[in-house]
């Protein structure tokens, strides 16, 4: 074996380094080089866990590195996002965000909230979004939506709504729709989550309450609950003789959604990587068709399409927050 000077083996590994030709790992290896970590701010169980599991495991078999979900929940969300938005900028450590935990949270939460949505986050791209159904009761004397106004509107501060909780989605959807209605005069029931929320409405506690469509839907299939409508732009796959809102004149859009966001500041190579093998990912038929069972239609968006729901999605639902009065606590 030559043994070179120390001096001379520098040069000759700087000139090496000119020419590109050393080996990967002297270069920096590419990315993805290991596992990514996926971080679901809520607990297991509900639409963003069962769609950051789904994601993860088709995203690993496309990128060749094992992806990883970690649930993070607490606060509405808010713990979770916030480990993330203070996570090395690498691309190793993502969120499925939504608009409770980006577009709720700056007004419900205001100074208590420790990230900024638009500074302390890199957009990668609006994955998917699902409708809310707004539904009642069957004993309510209300055919469609239209009917359910005018009763309101007959009997104003007798109507009541259930509620996963005060600020929640389903809370502001219904927000939404009474101010979208002429600002009906109802009675807000708040819960300690989805499931007491839809069972107060199954046994008649309440006339109304709001709920993601593929959690609605056993429940209109099985007659137990009437739909009003979709809160959405257009119809929903899963409930197409469902009519929207606009549809009969009341016209509110109240979309859930879910998005994949990495820390500030990372490499602009990294998040356009990430967006493009996400996207590729979602736009999967296998991938779309599990995420169409539980009510998720895929958007797979540029990043700039997740900054532009943002700058629309923030003041629209801080406007439902302040309408209604709820204060995180």
């Amino acid at each position: 074996m030559v043994h070179l000077p120390r001096r001379q083996a520098l040069m000759i590994i700087g000139a090496v380094a000119a020419s590109g030709t050393l080996p990967a790992a002297a270069q920096g290896a590419p990315f993805p080089s290991r596992p990514l970590r996926i971080i679901v701010p809520h607990a297991p169980g509900g639409n963003s866990d069962t769609f950051g599991r789904i994601l993860a495991q088709k995203l690993s078999e496309r990128i060749d590195q094992q992806v990883v979900v970690e649930n993070r929940p607490g606060a509405g969300g808010t713990l979770g996002s916030a480990l993330v938005s203070k996570a090395p900028p690498d691309g190793y450590t993502l969120l499925v965000a939504d608009n409770g935990t980006h577009a709720v949270a700056p007004t419900l939460y205001g100074t208590k909230l420790s990230y900024d949505v638009f500074k302390d986050f890199t957009p990668i791209t609006l994955a998917a979004t699902f409708p809310t159904v707004i539904m009642i009761h069957p004993t309510v004397p209300a055919q469609n939506a239209k009917e359910f106004v005018a009763l309101a509107k007959s009997q104003p501060g007798k109507l009541t709504y259930s509620s996963a909780g005060t600020g929640n989605g389903s809370h502001l959807t219904v927000e939404l729709f009474r101010a979208a209605a002429g600002g009906l005069d109802m009675v807000h029931v708040p819960y300690k989550g989805g499931a007491p929320a839809v069972q107060a409405l199954l046994s008649g506690e309440v006339q109304l309450s709001s709920v993601s469509v593929n959690t609605a839907l056993p429940h209109i299939q099985a007659g137990k609950v009437r739909a009003l409508g979709v809160a959405s732009l257009k119809r929903s796959p899963v409930l197409p003789d469902v009519p929207t809102f606009a549809e009969n004149g009341i016209a509110f859009e109240g979309d859930s959604w879910l998005a994949i966001m990495g820390p500030p500041g990372m490499p602009a190579d990294i998040a356009a990587k990430l967006n493009q093998e996400i996207a590729a990912t979602l736009r999967q038929p296998e991938t779309q068709e599990r995420l169409a069972r539980i009510g998720l239609e895929v958007v797979a968006s540029p990043q700039g399409g997740l900054t532009d729901v943002l700058q629309r999605d923030v003041p629209k639902w801080g406007k439902a927050v302040k309408d209604s009065g709820a204060v995180a606590d």
